[in-house]
């Protein structure tokens, strides 16, 4: 049998007071919001000491960017689930639509900063627009394989997606409506058929 040493079990105990200030920071943001927590808030809902805080991050700016990115994973974990009980790549991309809004209406006042517009994260930002652009990349390109979707440019494609949520659950975050199914259908049925009220025809081919 392996006895935890002396060692591991500090390192399990730190790894627990992250965690707590970790849950500590989202429940503070949801109640005040980013711009009026305090450290001593975040302390206090973790039941630390404002020095403890200190000795895990340097400023109330470095947990944020922690919280923002392992949010950003969890959604990404959270999409490629829905999406893995599909087998249609249409499907799929409904799956993915719901899962998105639901946990962003678990997760607001996080998605605010990471679907928001500051600078105060911009490059953290940078990394997990990326991270989506290249998840939507492989999931379309996949469908336009199968003939799911039609061929056109991925990248192209999975930036304008991703811009686009961003844009719309910025907006939608602050509002209490409408509801997150109906974002999601909304959102799916717009991507899939556009706007035009009946199919148009194939623009002409250029000279």
């Amino acid at each position: 049998m392996r006895l935890d040493t002396p060692t591991s079990r500090s390192q399990q105990r730190k790894e627990r007071t992250r965690q707590e200030l970790l849950a500590a920071a989202k429940k503070v943001l949801a109640d005040k919001g980013y711009h009026h927590t305090k450290v001593a808030d975040i302390a206090a809902a973790a039941d630390i000491g404002v020095g403890t805080f200190y000795l895990y991050y340097p400023t109330k700016d470095a947990l944020f960017l922690e919280l923002v990115d392992a949010t950003a994973r969890k959604l990404k974990e959270q999409l490629d689930h829905a999406r893995a009980q599909e087998n249609d790549y249409v499907d799929k991309l409904r799956a993915a639509h719901h899962a998105f809004f639901s946990f962003a209406a678990a997760n607001r006042e996080v998605l605010k900063i990471v679907f928001g517009h500051g600078n105060t994260f911009h490059e953290l930002l940078r990394r997990v627009y990326a991270m989506f652009v290249a998840d939507a990349a492989e999931h379309l390109a996949a469908g336009m394989r199968q003939g799911a979707f039609r061929p056109l440019h991925v990248e192209t494609v999975a930036n304008a997606l991703v811009g686009m949520f961003a844009q719309v659950v910025s907006w939608w975050i602050e509002q209490e409506q409408p509801p997150a199914a109906m974002m999601a259908e909304t959102m799916t049925d717009l991507i899939l058929h556009g706007l035009a009220a009946q199919p148009l025809c194939s623009p002409p081919e250029r000279e």
